[in-house]
């Protein structure tokens, strides 16, 4: 990959599938050919500026399986990712850094527990995101992120059709974690091999997943929090 510079109660480490706060990041398609812009933003995939230093890792593949040359083209908070040649997907991990609570509910600041007096909660909010842009036996392996959703099929989804995936958290098949359309809903959870079907519209969807874990002794923040982002395609 080329390197580029989710309160108390979720503590039981049960997945929030429609938690208030949560934020995801995806790419959408440039008007230029070859280019895709970074997305992020909350409930219903309503954009908000992004922090371009927070996207720590971009990657591409072709349908062989070979890597991509990414380059990135930042002014202010618009991010614009070119790829040379013809990706099959693009991978994305985005930091969004520690957010901490001095009441529950109540707003947050973006510093560790430890730094923030009467703090009561911290989340270390990680996103990540694969988008789908040629369908290849490619796309039904594993790539390695720490939360990842990986497709059973190389065939593109239609509309309609239940297509099934698999999500993996630390590379492992992981029972218990709830799927949306976007990151408000939760239609399906994953069974005891990480398998869960979702059935997607005409169009462009995204499936979302996300994992919320607590953290014992950590004088950094409570919780550790992953959510992740499918982009693709159905006819």
């Amino acid at each position: 990959m080329n390197k580029t510079i989710f309160a108390i109660a979720a503590l039981s480490g049960l997945l929030v599938g429609t938690a208030a706060s949560a934020h995801t990041a995806w790419l959408v398609k440039d008007s230029r050919p070859g280019v895709w812009r970074l997305m992020f933003g909350g409930h219903q995939g309503k954009a908000e500026p992004a922090v371009p230093v927070k996207l720590k890792e971009v990657s591409a593949i072709d349908t062989r399986g070979r890597a991509l040359k990414v380059s990135r083209a930042i002014d202010g908070a618009d991010v614009r990712l070119a790829v040379a040649g013809a990706p099959a997907m693009i991978a994305l991990h985005y930091d969004n850094g520690i957010h901490t609570r001095t009441s529950t509910p109540g707003p947050s600041v973006e510093r560790p527990m430890n730094e923030v007096p009467g703090a009561v909660s911290a989340t270390a909010a990680q996103k990540y995101g694969k988008s789908i842009v040629r369908w290849a036996p490619v796309v039904t392996r594993p790539i390695g992120q720490r939360l990842e959703v990986i497709p059973e099929s190389a065939m593109q989804p239609r509309a309609g059709q239940p297509m099934r995936v698999q999500v993996r958290l630390n590379g492992r098949p992981t029972a218990g974690i709830k799927l949306g359309r976007g990151e408000d809903t939760a239609d399906a959870t994953t069974n005891a091999n990480g398998m869960a079907s979702f059935t997607p519209t005409a169009g462009t969807n995204k499936l979302w997943a996300g994992k919320r874990i607590a953290m014992a002794r950590n004088p950094r923040y409570t919780e550790l929090s992953y959510e992740y982002l499918l982009s693709f395609e159905a006819r």
